[in-house]
């Protein structure tokens, strides 16, 4: 009578766990489907509008250093450290200015890297434009530039840094010289300021970095962002299951799309896992979008919902990292199932027992 004592309250203790656990991971998946997420679609436009203000912003020029000032004063002010790296690029004879902010969680010591990258450099050659004209004049860029870099400094003032991380904002110079007439290095003249930046890491840095996220092309109406393929697929497919968790599916769509030259090459090039997130191709059926390396490439066809839905998932997406998959969740959903076999057990000896005693009593 004292062994069934025993394991009957043992079972009960075990229900009074389950009974305050459930509830508890209940609102923890409840908090984590519905998040608080504060990127701002007016202040990223704010930043646009800035970068309208100056554009073109072709490597080497004044109005290309006025906006790197703008955006160093801005990340500083979300408390980022700031550094300006610039190098003498050879072809043609020019200095190149990557930005590099970088921002750490002051509770942890060994921290893996993150780094979100976006060029900020316009194309010097409307070599799309409709009118031939207009050809060798330069991109505005708002797109094919503006909006992945205007993202980016939204989303420093509004994330917190993955604990057991450090994150590194980077905007790249001249990533969009390809196949103009005396631009060398690089891939054939393109992404010259990612492969600058990822020769120039230290040994130590290069080890401790996790995962580069390169945002381009990401304002254009009716945003259609495929699977970039040659981008890490793990993480690819966390990013775009998070949009879709937030409501985005019909922009972050499941299919993979082509491979293409961009800032995550040189990441992927050293071994280092990277993903593109970029329009390869608009749902009315153009490469890239309607005015890709055109004069046309105006604020007028930038939409603001494009920049925040791909703005607040990368905010949802850093956020989850914060969480360890492996920890809590688990240590919940063994305290239940213990605890329901052990009640489970318990009524079975229960009933055993009593039928036992009707039947030799």
């Amino acid at each position: 009578m004292y062994f069934n004592s025993k394991f009957q309250t043992f079972g009960i203790a075990f229900l009074i766990v389950c009974t305050i656990i459930c509830p508890f991971q209940t609102q923890q998946l409840q908090a984590l489907s519905q998040p608080d997420l504060e990127f701002d679609t007016g202040v990223a436009f704010k930043h646009l509008k800035k970068y309208d203000q100056l554009a073109p912003l072709l490597p080497g020029s004044e109005n290309s250093q006025d906006f790197l000032a703008y955006a160093k004063k801005t990340l500083e002010n979300s408390l980022w450290n700031v550094e300006i790296q610039s190098w003498a690029h050879s072809g043609p004879s020019i200095t190149l200015n990557n930005l590099i902010a970088k921002k750490s969680n002051q509770n942890d010591n060994s921290k893996g890297i993150i780094v979100l990258g976006a060029h900020y450099d316009a194309r010097a050659w409307a070599d799309k434009d409709p009118d031939r004209t207009k050809r060798k004049d330069p991109v505005p860029g708002i797109n094919d530039g503006g909006s992945g870099v205007v993202v980016l400094l939204e989303l420093a003032r509004t994330v917190s840094i993955p604990e057991g991380y450090e994150v590194w904002i980077v905007l790249f110079d001249a990533e969009d010289q390809g196949g103009i007439s005396g631009w060398k290095g690089g891939q054939s003249g393109w992404i010259i300021g990612s492969t600058y930046f990822v020769k120039s890491l230290s040994d130590s840095d290069k080890n401790r970095m996790k995962l580069a996220v390169i945002l381009d092309i990401v304002g254009d109406y009716n945003l259609n962002l495929h699977k970039e393929s040659s981008s890490d697929s793990q993480q690819t497919n966390k990013i775009w299951d998070l949009a879709n968790e937030l409501g985005y599916g019909e922009n972050f769509l499941d299919q993979t799309g082509s491979s293409i030259i961009d800032d995550h090459r040189p990441f992927i090039n050293a071994g280092i896992p990277a993903v593109d997130i970029i329009q390869q191709r608009s749902k009315d059926g153009y490469d890239f979008f309607k005015w890709h390396h055109t004069t046309n490439d105006t604020i007028e066809n930038v939409d603001r919902e494009s920049l925040s839905k791909v703005g607040r998932t990368m905010e949802y997406y850093l956020e989850k990292l914060e969480l360890d998959p492996m920890s809590s969740n688990l240590i919940l959903s063994i305290l239940i199932v213990s605890g329901v076999i052990v009640l489970f057990g318990t009524l079975v000896f229960v009933f055993r027992k009593k039928l036992f005693k009707k039947r030799y009593n």
